[in-house]
């Protein structure tokens, strides 16, 4: 079974700086990425791939880590310096990282300030935007939100026309057939939970990525294309 999930590229936050993506996971262990392990990174086009050393029988060239440990899960850091380089990265990227049985192979995501994964709640698809990101954004608690599908994305925005009444808010939503929302606070964080009408008209499911690009008012949500 291959699992997913989302990497992003940091710096290291002491001389010599350099670019580097750590991968602290439990399901590193059940992929055979276990404490110790020697591991084959590869440098690829727009990503990289590893490759535990006794299940890999390529000839790219690359550089040899190990699995190191990190409280109670296994964790791989990989830094990009001088012997290993991949063109186009840089520090903020995100990648979409595909593991199967002792190998892992990522990809660079196109830009977005943001990348999550579908949740599940009830055995219904769950996606919830949190954190006080949207109070800088404008998606302040108990702010009347208008929720749409757009070209195969979830555009979301604050309802600015303080003179309309909620009557007209409800009207304009209907007739356009769209969600209306309102932040609320969970455990002292903003949230917003994307109603589960709104998921299945643009096709999100459990366990499907999403980017997150926003603007002060707007918040766009979308699917990448994998291949």
């Amino acid at each position: 079974m291959i699992k997913r999930w989302i990497l992003q590229v940091t710096g290291t936050k002491k001389p010599p700086y350099r670019t580097k993506v750590a991968i602290r996971t439990s399901w590193l262990a059940d992929m055979g990425f276990v404490n110790g392990a020697p591991v084959w990174a590869i440098p690829q086009q727009d990503g990289f791939a590893l490759a535990l050393r006794d299940e890999y029988a390529g000839n790219e060239k690359g550089k040899l880590i190990h699995v190191g440990f990190e409280r109670i899960r296994p964790a791989l850091t990989l830094n990009f310096a001088k012997n290993f380089t991949i063109p186009g990265l840089v520090a903020g990227d995100f990648l979409v990282a595909e593991c199967e049985y002792g190998f892992i192979k990522a990809r660079k995501l196109p830009h977005a300030q943001q990348y999550h994964m579908v949740g599940c709640h009830n055995y219904d698809a769950l996606l919830r935007l949190c954190g006080y990101w949207l109070n800088d954004a404008g998606f302040l608690l108990d702010t009347v939100v208008t929720v749409a599908v757009v070209d195969d994305c979830i555009v979301i925005r604050t309802w600015n026309d303080a003179a309309a009444t909620y009557a007209d808010i409800v009207k304009f939503a209907r007739a356009r057939k769209y969600q209306i929302i309102q932040p609320r606070a969970l455990r002292g964080y903003p949230i917003m939970d994307i109603p589960t009408y709104i998921l299945n008209r643009v096709g999100f499911r459990e366990g499907d990525i999403f980017g997150v690009r926003y603007d002060y008012g707007l918040i766009t949500l979308f699917k990448p294309v994998l291949q």
